[in-house]
Parts: structure tokens; sequence; C-alpha cells
């Protein structure tokens, strides 16, 4: 738990600039060469006829992470490093017009962030803190010509501004550490992948425990500071296989704990690692479909799956980002709900909140709890879709035409970019439906529909995870909402036999699919996500809490991506 918390009101930090009636509480070397540097610069960075900075912010993050993994039974890598970060914000202007939210190059878009000595030596940091400010002044004073003369050629239609005023909640935590019983965890993994031999159907797999401890400081020259961070852990299994006709399927387990929280282990992994390889078995063995249009029941998973790509990950980016380059703005397109605040995307027997501040579910730990987010901002707690409308959205201190004040959802990226994202989502209905009635309500809509059966979903691909696998490029071919079914079944309408199928990819899936939610379950399970952002590759944790999902009507068309087979047979599996 933080050790104190703090309100500080915008009239205080008018009074404390600096920060400097908190700098002589400051103990920690860290926190003192941020302190000393952020004094020096704010006071004394200037280049003559040229504007000083107006806001200066620095956040260290430190880094601890063990990770082990193995393939067909043997470990393949067991690591453990520290690693240290600052993220510099720099910026020149005002409040109204500043050099952020402008891309000229692919510099401003991966402005990295910048390596520090991993030991608490104040010189090595004041040092490193002093040429990586310099840069970004240097920076930040180009950046802000390059984009008045991009506005002078296209005027904004409207003046929202480029950085909004926001009271600050003071948060001191203590440094995280690791103390994963390596041992323990390598024997774990190397266990579940040996567990993965029994399966001839499959190709390949691994199996990767990761454990991180995330310890974040920040200053800012309003005054503003915080340390607060979280120690996670993370079990991975993941597996390929291809059907007869070259599909190729790749299924995956994913257990993400935090603060004290142990993922599955020994026999626990073990059985999951089974049921994940017995379904993958099954589905490659499967008949493949050509299409399908008509309800769809998502469980498991699959229904966790659906709240993160179809709602989650269409909330943000909810303002445009500036660029002179036409074909670089499809990498910052708008989330599909993102302009669509007080209008109706769901059914009105659903409302999604959204809670940083809640730790636990049913004694889960929730991987979102946040007291306070990357811009020192308290965290609030947001209704997103109150009976089927969204009222609210998650946001910084960049305002929006429907935020123009942060609530304290940004997080800072690794190419120090702060976006708005989501922590903890609950997902409820006022009117659940059992799980029996809700495959019979899939089995009617199917008849009615003119279907001899409705689909069932517990999984959905995740691309990470067939990316590695794969071994040609098909992403053209696939829709940009949602990822393709990877475990799937068929449930008659008359007698509700199951069969597993494969073979489908959604078409011209569109957020409206929302609003075509016919019912939602009484099973409601908390899921560990990770939520993907605007860079490839850069995820992060949150929970989902969800029951299961029926749409009405969805479509689908075939998968017509097939892979050669491999020329010979796998010799772990030869007689």
């Amino acid at each position: 738990m933080p050790r104190y918390t703090r309100y500080v009101s915008a009239a205080v930090l008018a009074l404390t600039l600096c920060g400097a009636s908190l700098a002589a509480e400051v103990k920690d070397p860290v926190f003192k060469a941020m302190q000393d540097e952020l004094d020096r610069s704010v006071n004394r960075l200037v280049i003559e006829k040229m504007s000083r900075p107006y806001f200066l912010s620095y956040r260290i993050e430190d880094n601890e992470r063990v990770e082990i993994g193995a393939r067909y039974g043997a470990l393949v890598e067991s690591q453990r490093s520290k690693d240290r970060y600052l993220y510099v914000d720099l910026r020149v202007g005002d409040a109204a017009l500043d050099n952020s939210n402008f891309v000229g190059d692919w510099g401003d878009l991966y402005n990295m962030r910048h390596d520090l000595a991993e030991e608490d030596d104040y010189q090595a940091l004041r040092h490193q803190i002093w040429l990586s400010t310099d840069k970004a002044y240097k920076d930040a004073l180009e950046n802000l010509a390059r984009k008045k003369a991009f506005l002078q050629t296209h005027p904004a239609q409207e003046s929202l501004g480029d950085f909004g005023k926001a009271d600050h909640l003071e948060v001191m935590d203590k440094p995280y550490a690791l103390t994963a019983d390596t041992a323990a965890w390598a024997a774990s993994v190397r266990q579940a992948a040996a567990a993965l031999r029994a399966y001839p159907a499959l190709q390949d797999w691994k199996v990767t425990y990761t454990a991180t401890a995330v310890t974040k400081r920040y200053l800012s020259s309003e005054g503003s500071r915080h340390m607060k961070g979280a120690v996670q852990q993370q079990i991975e299994v993941s597996a390929t296989a291809q059907a007869k006709d070259g599909q190729r399927l790749s299924s995956f387990r994913r257990f993400v704990t935090r603060d004290g929280e142990n993922p599955p282990q020994g026999e626990d992994l073990v059985k999951a690692v089974q049921k994940m390889s017995e379904e993958l078995t099954a589905a490659v063995a499967a008949p493949a479909l050509d299409e399908y249009s008509g309800p769809v029941l998502f469980t498991d998973y699959a229904s966790a799956q659906v709240i993160s790509q179809l709602f989650a990950e269409q909330l943000t980016l909810a303002r445009d980002v500036l660029t002179p380059e036409d074909w670089m703005s499809q990498y910052f397109s708008l989330g599909k709900l993102a302009e669509r605040m007080n209008r109706r995307v769901m059914p009105d027997f659903v409302t999604i909140t959204d809670d940083p501040k809640t730790a636990e579910w049913k004694g889960h730990r929730l991987l979102g709890h946040q007291v306070v987010d990357d811009e020192s901002v308290p965290s609030r707690t947001l209704t997103l879709v109150k009976e089927g409308r969204l009222v609210s959205l998650p946001s910084t201190r960049q305002p929006t035409k429907k935020t123009p004040e942060s609530n304290g959802h940004a997080r800072t990226l690794i190419n120090q970019w702060t976006i708005p994202v989501v922590t903890n989502l609950f997902v409820k209905t006022d009117k659940p439906v059992a799980a029996p009635q809700m495959m019979e309500k899939l089995r009617r809509l199917a008849k009615d529909s003119g279907n001899e059966y409705g689909l069932l979903i517990t999984r959905l691909e995740d691309e990470r995870i067939s990316n590695e696998y794969s071994w040609m490029d098909d992403s053209q071919d696939k829709p940009k909402l949602m990822t393709q079914p990877l475990i799937a079944y068929k449930v008659y309408a008359k007698d509700g036999r199951m069969e597993p199928v494969r073979g489908l990819i959604f078409d011209d899936v569109t957020i409206r699919s929302l609003r075509d939610i016919s019912a939602m379950g009484k099973d409601e399970q908390v899921y560990g996500m990770l939520q993907p952002t605007m860079l490839p590759q850069v995820q992060y944790p949150v929970s989902i809490e969800t029951p299961s999902i029926l749409i009405e009507e969805m479509e689908f068309k075939a998968n017509t991506a097939h892979e050669p087979l491999p020329v010979s047979s796998n010799p772990l599996f030869e007689k």
C-alpha cells in the first residue's frame, strides 16, 4: 500500500512551481537528481530570443525482470535483468499551443525513452538527465516551429488547446523488487513444456514465465510528484499446428497476475496446457467452413476479447494527431467510438464502468488498479456506458472536444507519447441470462435466421502469438477490428449438438455489432488482458470482468491464408 498520499490543489501548485518545498523531503538520490536538474532547467534553460519551457516533467522507471522460457521440455532461456529509463516531457509555447501532438517525421513518433545508469549515483544521473533535457528542449523548439508552419496552411477547425490544467494526487509508495523463486518456476515451465510433447499434432510450442517489478518516479515543474509501481507475473503458453489444407492455428493461454498473486504452476499449469492442446488438436482436425452469417455466442476468454477489441480499443485515440504526411495518418486513426459520446452504442441493458480504484475482485488482484496516473492526476472511476449510451471517455491532460479535462487515465508509452487508457473494466447487464438459456437463445436465433446451427466461440486469435509462428504475411486479408476465431463450435439448432469448426474470419466487422448484442450471461469472470496500443507490440495490462455475450448476427468469410505443410514429419513423434 502507498506510504502516503496528498492532494495538491492548483493554487498550491502555483506557489510551489519548482517543487522547492518538496525537495527537502526527498532523500532518495534518484529523486534528488531529478529535482535538482528540474529546478536548474526551469530557471536557466533558454536560448537567446527563444522561449523557455513552460512545463517540464521527468519520469524515471526502474524495471527488474526475470524471464524463463522452455520449448519441447528443455529450457531455452533463463535471464534476469535490471534497466532504468528516463522520460522527458518538455513543452515550449503555452498551454494553448505547444510542441505536442505533431508528427513531422518518424523521429517525432519514435522518440524513445533514454537509458539511465542503474546505480543510484547522483552525479551520473544528473549528467544523463541534463543531456536528455538539453536535447528535448532543442527538439521542442524545432517541433513547435514546424507545427506553427503547418497550422498556417492547415488551420485548426477548433481551438482546443494542447495542455489542460489538473489537480494532482501525490502518492509515495515504496520501490518494488522481485522475490520470484526462479528455480521453482524453471521446473514448472519445463514441466509444462514437456506436457505438450504428448500431442503429435503440434508443430511448435513454447512456455514462458516472466516476472517484472516496476517502480515509477515522477516530478514536474508544477510541483507534483509520485512514486508508484507493481510486481507483475505472467505465464504464457503457446502452440501452433496446421490442418491438412495448410491453415495454421496458433493457440495460447496467458495468465497475468500482480502484487503477490501467483499464476498457476505445477499440476494446475499442466492441466491448462493439456486443455489448450486438446482444443487445438480438435480445431485443426475440424472441417473448414466457407462462410457463415448468423448468431454468435462468445464465452470464456473470447467474451473479454470482444470487449477488448471491439470496445476498449475503439475508445482512443480521441483526438487527431497533426501530421503533414497523409500516409502517416493511418498510424493515428481515431477510435471508432471516440466520437460517439452520448449516443447509443450498446443495448439499454448494458452498463460498463472503468474502475481504477478497485484492487481486487473475488480474491484476484486487478491489473489496472492505480491511485494516480502517469501524469500524477488522480485516477477517477468512470461510467463509460450507461444503459447502452457512451457517456464518458478515458482522458489525459490533452483536451478533446468531449473530454476537456483529465480524469486520471494517462499512460506514457516507450516512445514518450502519453495516451488515454482503460484500467479495470466491469461489464454489467440488468438482464442476466443463465448459461443453459444462453445456449437456447443461440439455437433459437439460428433457427429464426434459417441456419442449421449457431456459432459458439471460446477464444479469438492473438496476433502477437500467430505472427510469431506464421511463415507468411496475410495481414492484408484480415479485418482490422477483430482477430479471427481460434476455438469455435457449431451448435446445432435442432438438438444442441456441438462440433468444432475452423476456417473463418470476420467479414466487415463494425462497432455496430455492439448494438446487436441480444443477451449477456450470468457467468461473469475477470480476465487479465494485455491491451494493444498505437505502437505495434506495445501493450499494457488491464482487467476485464464480463459475462458471455450473444450477438444476434455477424458475418464471416473463408480464411484463404494457407501455408505449405512441413516436407518431413516431426522427429519427436517418429516411431
